[in-house]
């Protein structure tokens, strides 16, 4: 359950950090390892059973293992079921959202992501299909991640802070079009950028579209997704 603290972030004393509540990580390091020993375990009682099944992958590994001595075959079980648990705990903490909103700035940090938006060059504010968007005064997108948190303690949060209401949904949804390529209206460059981008949506590549999407960004470009599909809008220009 996400839950908000306050201690120095953002450019003031006072700012509200929206996050995942603080038993979770220490719950996700504690679950996971458990559940992966148990799995590793487990593992060691259904190898040779696997071994009699000729379409099941990695047929020599299983075969490797139960060469092993039933102790060693234990522990090497129990400790690579650990390790996977371990693996997927830390990758777990590392992807979950924090959200620090303070007097002079937004803060964002998921995973390798963080970018900070001040506040002077902040307009709205809204959460749509699971996405966190900040928008600047000339309707361009100035930073969106992906949201789970509670919504209603980062409307709190941003009130408290002055950045006035938590709007429901973009407030410009009706100007999007959906992108075709050689589509009027886009400025030069926007095509190709929009066309690597569609191939980036297909492989599902987190980090190529982030990089693309700020690329359009700087040609005043405002990019949605629906579906596998690309929606565009023009920001007003500078």
């Amino acid at each position: 359950m996400p839950t908000e603290n306050t201690h120095g972030h953002a450019g003031a004393a006072d700012a509200t950090v929206v996050a995942d509540a603080p038993w979770t990580v220490p719950a996700v390091y504690t679950v996971l390892p458990v559940l992966g020993a148990a799995l590793g375990w487990g593992l060691t009682r259904i190898a040779e059973w696997v071994t009699g099944l000729s379409w099941f992958p990695f047929q020599g590994l299983f075969e490797l293992f139960l060469r092993l001595p039933d102790a060693v075959e234990l522990i090497a079980g129990i400790a690579l079921g650990t390790a996977v648990g371990l693996f997927f705990a830390v990758w777990i903490a590392n992807e979950m959202l924090t959200v620090t909103v303070g007097r002079d700035a937004i803060r964002l940090k998921r995973g390798d992501f963080e970018q900070e938006v001040a506040r002077a060059d902040v307009a709205s504010v809204f959460v749509e299909d699971k996405l966190l968007v900040v928008l600047g005064h000339r309707r361009q997108e100035l930073a969106q991640v992906h949201f789970d948190l509670d919504r209603d303690r980062l409307a709190e949060a941003l009130r408290r802070h002055g950045y006035g209401r938590l709007s429901d949904g973009d407030p410009y949804g009706d100007r999007f079009k959906r992108w075709v390529p050689g589509a009027d209206g886009l400025p030069r460059g926007a095509d190709a950028l929009l066309k690597a981008r569609g191939h980036a949506l297909e492989k599902s590549d987190e980090s190529d579209l982030r990089e693309l999407r700020e690329e359009l960004a700087g040609l005043d470009v405002v990019v949605r997704d629906r579906d596998k599909k690309q929606y565009w809008r023009l920001a007003d220009p500078a």
